[in-house]
This record gives C-alpha cells, structure tokens and sequence, in this order.
C-alpha cells in the first residue's frame, strides 16, 4: 500500500500543476484508504507492544498460542529459535511433538532436550503470525532462577523482520517496518551483524593488568541480571582474570545446558560505541562446553547493560542504536548477601537456598544451601517475590532479620549486606 501511495503522488508531481490540486488528490485518496491505515497492526505502520520489564531487564509479553489463554513470553535475542515454548506448557495444551533431539547451544556445559511442534497461531499484542513451528524445550531451570513464569520465548526471528525498538525506561517495546524506519535521534549507531543464528556487535573491556580488550559479543535480551559474559577460550587467550583481579566463583547460574561456573570480577570499563562503564561487574566463564566455552565469539552482553539504554535493533541497516537513559549513571551491583536463591511452587513464592559463598554475611549468620527464607523483616515470603528479595540484597550496610525453615525447624538470623566485589 506504501508503494501504491508513492507511485500515486509521483503521478501528482507529473501531471498536477498547483500544489492544492495535489494535496486534494492525496486527502480523497487517504479517505478512501483510510480503514487500511488505522487498522491495528497494520505492518507499514509502528505497533508498540505492551509488556512488562523487570527490574533486571527482562521483558515479558503476554502471549497466546492458538485459542489458550495469555502466557508470558519472554522476549530473547540470543534465541536462535523463533519460538520457543517451555515443555511443561506445550504439555499443558496438548500440543503435538516431533524430532526429539539434543541441543547444546545455551549457556551451561550440558545438552538438553528439544522437540519441534507445528501449526501454531501465535498472538502477541496487535501481532498475530500464523502456521508457526515452535521449538519446545524444558524451561524449569530458568524459572527458578527468575522467580516467574517462562511459558515460552520470542526469539531472533521477530528482530530479523522488524526494527526493534526496546525502551526500557519507558517499559515499552515498539515495533516498525524496516522500509520505513527513519531514525531521527541523537543515539550511537553501532556494527550489528548475524553469524550463526546470533546477533553480534563490537565492544571492548578494559581488564586489570590487561588493558583494553576488543571481541564481538552476541546482544543478549534474554540474558537477565548479566552484564558481559566473556568465553572461557577469550579469557584464557587473554590470561584472565588478572593476578591481582579480586573474583567470587558464582554457581548460581543456569542456563538450557545446566549450571554455569563463573568468575564474577569487576573490569575497569566496558565500552559499546562511544559510551563507557566504569568499573561494571564481569562474568568469567569456566565451562568447558556450551555456548560459553565457544571459540567463535568473545562473550555476552546482557540486560544489566542493555536496560541503560534505548536500544533499537536495525538489522535490515546492520545497526544496533543505543540512546542512554536514566538507569546508565546507576552504579552495576552484585548480590551483598553472599546467598543465591530460587523460586519454587505454583507461585514461586518458596525461595530456597542454592548457594552460600564463604566469608560472606550469609556464612556468617550460620545459613546453609536448602534452607527455606519463610520471612523477611516479618514479612512473609507470600508477599514478596524472588525480584524484591534479590534487590534487598543489593544495597549496602542493610540489616535484615530472615526466619528460615531448615528442615521443619524454624530459625531466625540476622544478616548484615556488605558489598563483597
């Protein structure tokens, strides 16, 4: 219809003389067009999407599959996978799987399960794509660690056909076609580039006692509570961390192929385009196998960075936008507590304990893995969730009193945060 309006005012310019003549031919054409237009939805037109972001970045859009009721999808960049919708869920509606296989491209060292189902209708906000296939794939473990429900995801394939537009100030996503787009703002322009089913652009981090290193890290919506993940080949090749580089071994961390081991430090920046971080947290991946042990990129870069910004996805131009918003100044913090914990239940309000480092305020209240947090200063873990309580945990010299459960014995501890990196 774009093209049908282009070629008619073009016919206009050739053959109308007085600029009124024209701009009446164009009112009664648009008058007859009009219903087309203003429809929701319409391609040639933005479509913003409502959706929910977290604190952390992630960004969760309610989602139908066929006639079902809403779920919560979330939107990931990483995912090669167009759609991807959680095992437990597909069980649910009595969907229809083939091709079981074995992956290995997700975080974490170990291969997972993944079937493949077929003519969905998949309904997102003002969005509707038809005779869609799905990859399905156990997405308990993600759940945990998120404290919500991961019915699904929304992968590459929505970034590839639209420009992508993510405010996360604003929690807002907006969606444009790629023939129209115009950016008109005052934002950094960036390389983006495919390679192998993932997103990749250009950034550098400065390590202690290493200097400045370049690499191309893959733009990871789906990569919540992450800052920069670098790949056990780029961090041996490069000696790190360096030998005075203070770093925890953090475990709490899963992705499709199971538990990670990372090194979590801080680097002396990190720089995307012409803005810079100064002193963010950095993970240091340990695995030998999975995404994380590739030679073929440097590393991730996930929300904890991505949420700075307004970030658009232009690929139809090979560009990644970035305009900074109000969370950039915002000091990268890590957990103060020295506990990790994940969400259980239908309701994800049973928050249990995964990981207790030593020397942490957690060791030192006497806490231990599998200890159940009932309460928190009184207040009871039902009226909380897991994203409240690991934001508690962020801030400095607080004093909380928890109440846990250790197996059917209730206690009560103090712990006092401390930053411990």
């Amino acid at each position: 219809m774009y093209d049908i309006l282009r070629n008619l005012c073009n016919l206009c310019r050739l053959h109308m003389r007085t600029t009124t003549q024209t701009i009446l031919l164009i009112a009664v054409l648009l008058l007859a067009l009009g219903t087309s237009l203003t429809q929701p939805g319409y391609q040639n037109r933005p479509v913003t999407l409502p959706v929910d972001i977290t604190s952390y970045g992630g960004i969760i859009l309610q989602t139908r599959i066929n006639d079902a009721q809403p779920m919560s999808f979330w939107l990931d960049s990483g995912a090669s996978f167009r759609f991807v919708i959680g095992s437990n869920k597909a069980k649910s509606l009595g969907l229809k799987l083939r091709g079981h296989v074995s992956g290995s491209g997700g975080a974490g060292p170990n291969t997972y399960a993944v079937s493949q189902t077929s003519g969905l209708t998949i309904g997102l906000p003002h969005l509707t794509f038809a005779d869609q296939s799905a990859a399905v794939i156990d997405l308990g473990l993600v759940e945990e660690q998120f404290g919500r429900p991961v019915d699904g995801l929304v992968g590459l394939d929505l970034f590839l056909k639209y420009v992508v537009e993510i405010d996360y100030a604003a929690k807002q996503l907006t969606l444009y076609d790629p023939q129209l787009f115009v950016y008109s703002g005052a934002g950094d322009s960036v390389s983006l580039t495919l390679h192998d089913g993932h997103l990749f652009v250009p950034a550098k981090i400065g390590a202690p006692g290493r200097g400045e290193l370049a690499g191309q890290f893959v733009v990871d919506s789906g990569g919540c509570m992450m800052t920069a993940v670098l790949t056990t080949p780029f961090a041996q090749q490069n000696n790190l961390p360096g030998p005075n580089q203070k770093t925890i071994l953090d475990r709490s961390i899963a992705g499709l192929g199971g538990e990670t081991r990372l090194l979590v430090g801080r680097a002396t920046h990190f720089k995307i385009g012409n803005s810079t971080l100064p002193s963010p947290l950095i993970y240091i991946s340990q695995d030998k196998a999975g995404a994380l042990a590739s030679s073929q990129f440097e590393g991730i870069i996930g929300t904890e960075i991505l949420r700075r910004f307004k970030v658009i996805f232009d690929y139809s131009r090979h560009r990644l936008i970035l305009e900074r918003n109000a969370h950039f100044a915002e000091p990268v913090e890590y957990d103060m507590s020295g506990m990790s914990l994940r969400a259980y239940g239908s309701d994800f309000r049973t928050f249990r304990i995964y990981q207790v480092l030593e020397d942490s305020p957690s060791a030192e209240a006497g806490l231990h893995v599998g200890d159940i947090i009932e309460s928190v200063d009184t207040v009871p873990a039902s009226q909380l969730t897991l994203e409240q309580v690991l934001q508690m945990m962020k801030v400095p010299g607080r004093e909380y009193e928890l109440a846990i459960n250790r197996a059917g014995v209730r206690r009560v501890v103090k712990l006092k945060t401390r930053r411990l990196i």
